[in-house]
């Protein structure tokens, strides 16, 4: 890898950070709270899961029990939020912020004229200093980035797993402990288990592809494994994510190799794009052109290299979960 592409991919995990941090499972209970241990995913077969009904909703206790106790038995009153993910799952519960992120990405409506503290990789220590928050809450994957910059403000910093739809469904469930709203929690859990069961059913019985996702732009692209947001989407369909299970990295990010991905040869090819999404496609398309054994490869041969909806899948968002359910099915497993 040149240094040129090394800048541009590290750049590129900037971007990553800030747009899926923010930022790009299982099912049926309607009472989350009380699920058992999840995290047993079988292994990608050769065909969709086999069964119309999903499995039931549940959360890694465990760790719900650990992140919980790490709030104390008081109720927060003001809360200050460092990223969408985490301000989205607040607005389901009812519970207004002092402070949100400043972003691109729109805030629930609610938020209007809350006092904004900067982005999520750059939060201002002062601004949330002087809103005396009880707890600032961040997405545990920069909880190093975020205890550098704000770790001398004496504040009480709190961090939940953002970056999967298991993550989501987790730090939804802890949270909505915490501010004593599971009812509401549950309310956004049913209408995500039934769109995750029509999805499922939607792949029922069908070959499950290869998947490769990227996320990038017209300058650079990596790939995503099925810990990502639209990754763990795929898994629960029942598809094969080509960088866990064929190029065997544990990354949730990696550079985009053309001759791993040539010798994986995916079935589908996802894109999330910021940016405009056709330009980068065509991007994309073009490099492919340069390598003729690129023009091999099934997701080309039978047409399926698309983009992503990026209001969809830019951040992991636990209330679009159920609309981008909707796409992946459609994608990875069309109807006609």
């Amino acid at each position: 890898m040149n240094s040129s592409y090394k800048k541009a991919s590290l750049l590129l995990v900037s971007i990553l950070a800030l747009n899926i941090l923010a930022a790009c499972g299982n099912n049926n209970n309607a009472s989350p709270a009380s699920s058992p241990a999840a995290g047993q995913s079988a292994s990608p077969s050769a065909t969709a899961p086999a069964s119309a009904q999903p499995a039931a909703l549940t959360v890694d206790e465990t760790k719900a029990k650990e992140l919980q106790a790490k709030f104390g038995d008081k109720k927060p009153e003001k809360v200050v939020v460092t990223s969408v993910a985490l301000a989205e799952m607040l607005d389901v519960l009812g519970v207004m912020p002092a402070g949100i992120p400043t972003s691109k990405t729109a805030l629930p409506a609610a938020f209007e004229g809350v006092t904004q503290i900067g982005s999520a990789l750059k939060p201002d220590a002062e601004i949330i200093a002087s809103l005396k928050p009880d707890v600032v809450l961040g997405p545990k994957s920069i909880e190093d980035s975020l205890n550098k910059q704000l770790g001398s403000a004496n504040l009480n910093l709190r961090y939940l797993p953002t970056d999967s739809l298991e993550d989501l469904k987790l730090s939804l469930v802890v949270l909505s402990r915490v501010f004593g709203q599971e009812e509401k929690a549950s309310a956004l859990i049913e209408r995500l288990t039934q769109e995750e069961a029509a999805a499922v059913k939607q792949a029922e019985g069908k070959a499950a592809p290869k998947v490769m996702f990227l996320f990038g732009s017209a300058e650079s692209f990596m790939l995503m494994n099925e810990s990502t947001f639209p990754g763990s989407l795929a898994k629960k369909l029942g598809a094969t994510n080509i960088v866990s299970a064929t190029l065997k990295s544990k990354e949730t990010y990696v550079p985009l190799d053309m001759e791993s991905v040539v010798a994986a040869n995916p079935d589908a090819i996802l894109l999330v794009a910021h940016g405009d999404p056709e330009a980068a496609k065509k991007a994309f398309e073009e490099d492919v052109k340069k390598n003729g054994a690129w023009e091999k490869l099934n997701a080309f041969r039978n047409n399926r290299v698309e983009a992503l909806d990026y209001n969809l899948f830019g951040v992991a968002s636990i209330v679009k979960a159920p609309s981008a359910y909707k796409e992946i099915a459609n994608k990875l497993f069309p109807t006609n």
